[in-house]
């Protein structure tokens, strides 16, 4: 399970490094996806934890529907 946690650190640590804000927002949605997962499967789960990411996760996929509809938008001519 500590392997879902060094995920998200790591899948954090690249998306700082990103200049693209989609693929930085997929990265993140996906580490707190990894940490929800985490904190949820403990033997006593800490759901407040669970909670936060999953708020972070709706929040990351807000923007990413934001994104992708400005990015798929014709040119004016």
């Amino acid at each position: 399970m500590d392997l879902l946690v060094n995920a998200a650190n790591l899948l954090y640590v690249v998306a700082y490094f990103t200049a693209d804000l989609l693929r930085l927002r997929l990265l993140t949605l996906v580490a707190a996806g990894c940490l929800a997962a985490y904190f949820l499967n403990q033997p006593e789960p800490l759901l407040n934890v669970v909670a936060w990411n999953l708020a972070f996760m709706a929040l990351n996929m807000w923007q990413l529907a934001r994104i992708v509809r400005s990015r798929r938008k014709p040119a004016s001519a």
